[in-house]
């Protein structure tokens, strides 16, 4: 990895690359919430000194896109069911506003590649292939989103998307919503092509609510299994003491 690189606001340090790239993974589900990510092995993987990388997870973790710990490691954070419904609430305000700035600028061009990529990603769903799916559908959502050049909305959305795309990793890997949710996304695409602003931000709502129900439901489940789990616990440790109790 170069040392620094330039942008167009100056120098781009080892640091600034290793950040850019971590937080790019953290939209892009490649980590579960909870997940540990340990300096030495993101060293290795970039190619670098552990110092750019503890300064780019410090980075991170001041903006609360990861929770630092203190053996040389940090957490993607686990959020709770308001606060990640809150963030949906905020999401769909932001992505529907994108999407309009979008439909002024995009051509008939980039709509018709973008299709034909999605109905490529629609074959390989309907073949099981949903391995890495998060990725390809963030990536063409904020594809979209770009070519309306707001780069205020654009850093608000990505600030959102670091906080809720890890915690929705799991159902992005289940290919019953996948088929669900591309089908949203053809919906999107095909509007945009048509001109059609109102049915386009229909899908993108509906593709956002089933996102937010689907997390909606497995945090549920999560939280019914954690407590059946303690109460399990609970169950086990009176009972020993209960054995303990009788034998003395």
């Amino acid at each position: 990895m170069n040392d620094t690189r330039l942008t167009e606001g100056g120098k781009e340090t080892i640091a600034d690359q290793i950040y850019n790239s971590i937080r790019k993974d953290l939209m892009e589900c490649r980590w579960p919430a909870g997940h540990t990510l340990k300096i030495r092995n993101l060293a290795a993987e970039f190619g670098v000194s552990p110092m750019p990388v503890r300064l780019a997870l410090k980075r991170l973790g001041n903006e609360g896109a990861l929770t630092i710990e203190e053996n040389r490691s940090a957490r993607v954070p686990v959020i709770s069911q308001r606060r990640f419904s809150e963030f949906y609430e905020v999401t769909v305000r932001l992505e529907t506003l994108a999407l309009e700035k979008a439909s002024q600028r995009i051509t008939p061009q980039q709509l018709v590649a973008m299709i034909d990529r999605a109905e490529a990603i629609r074959q390989e769903v309907e073949q099981g292939r949903t391995a890495g799916y998060a990725q390809r559908f963030n990536s063409m959502l904020m594809e979209i989103y770009r070519t309306g050049g707001s780069l205020a909305l654009i850093e608000m959305i990505e600030y959102a998307w670091v906080h809720v795309a890890p915690p929705s990793n799991a159902i992005f890997e289940a290919p019953a919503f996948v088929s669900k949710i591309h089908v949203h996304l053809l919906e999107i695409l095909e509007a945009l092509r048509r001109k059609d602003l109102a049915a386009a931000q229909t899908a993108l709502v509906a593709a956002l609510s089933y996102a937010e129900r689907a997390m909606t439901l497995l945090m549920d489940m999560e939280r019914s299994s954690s407590s059946l789990s303690v109460q399990k616990r609970r169950m086990r440790k009176a009972e020993a003491t209960a054995d303990i109790t009788e034998r003395g």
